[in-house]
């Protein structure tokens, strides 16, 4: 009798926690969670290589933070251009709520193994925020396997376009570029797409997403209360954690780059 595969293992338990499309996409996962880990081990190889003078003069945290940001940039490169354009093609026919597509299903597929990677870094190097963000971005991940909000949570991973530029920005500091025309190019976009994907849209969707939950009990197959309060309050915590990160950001851009009267008041 031949030994049951992975998904044929897992299935009934996923059933049983009310996540029937988990099993199926469970190795995807899995990869995931290596790739993350396979792409920090390469920056932690090569990166020395291509920065050698500012490498010598880094701190073993630092080296650490560096490949930490570099996993951040490479999945939001990869993951939030192609979720803004599934994102795009919703239309009515689209069932927002309990709709389910494999090739969908298969990007937060990269994303879930993003965040399990993610929440074991920030529990190892980083605050509470950042632990914070993590979970519920796992939670949010986990549940579209269920299916729920497959589609519309789509909008909450587009916020990762504004993630490259900040990465970017870090990265200038720890080049030697602090203050350099191009981290202020970089941190034009970056301020332009924070306000654009995680400020306006991140309270327009996340209102949208929540109006949904809730208008789902006037249906034959409403959404249960417990996962209506996690998302009515775990959104409006991520949008406080993205206007916390923005005027801490803003800030930090105003030391790099002082306006006259600042400079004057500094002399």
């Amino acid at each position: 009798m031949d030994k049951p595969t992975l998904v044929e293992w897992v299935r009934p338990y996923a059933q049983a926690w009310g996540l029937p499309y988990l099993s199926v996409h469970l190795p995807s996962i899995l990869r995931s969670l290596l790739l993350w880990y396979a792409v920090q081990l390469l920056s932690h190889l090569v990166s020395p290589k291509l920065f050698p003078k500012s490498f010598a003069t880094m701190s073993s945290r630092t080296r650490t933070s560096w490949d930490l940001h570099m996993v951040s940039f490479i999945h939001s490169v990869i993951v939030a251009p192609i979720a803004l354009y599934f994102w795009l093609q919703i239309d009515e026919s689209t069932d927002r709520l309990w709709g389910y597509d494999y090739t969908l299903a298969q990007v937060y597929a990269l994303s879930l193994g993003y965040f399990a990677w993610d929440v074991i870094m920030s529990l190892r190097y980083e605050g509470f925020a950042f632990v914070l963000h993590g979970l519920l971005g796992f939670a949010a991940s986990m549940l579209v396997y269920k299916p729920l909000l497959m589609f519309d949570g789509l909008s909450i991973l587009i916020w990762e376009l504004s993630t490259p530029f900040l990465n970017i920005h870090w990265a200038l500091d720890k080049l030697g570029r602090t203050g350099s025309r191009l981290q202020l190019i970089n941190a034009l976009f970056l301020v332009l797409t924070y306000v654009c994907v995680r400020l306006l849209l991140g309270v327009y969707a996340s209102y949208r997403l929540i109006e949904l939950l809730w208008a789902s009990t006037s249906t034959a197959r409403p959404v249960s209360v417990p996962l209506r309060i996690l998302y009515t309050l775990g959104l409006p915590a991520l949008n406080f954690l993205n206007y916390m990160w923005f005027f801490k950001m803003l800030r930090a851009i105003r030391k790099r780059f002082p306006t006259e009267s600042h400079k004057r008041k500094a002399s």
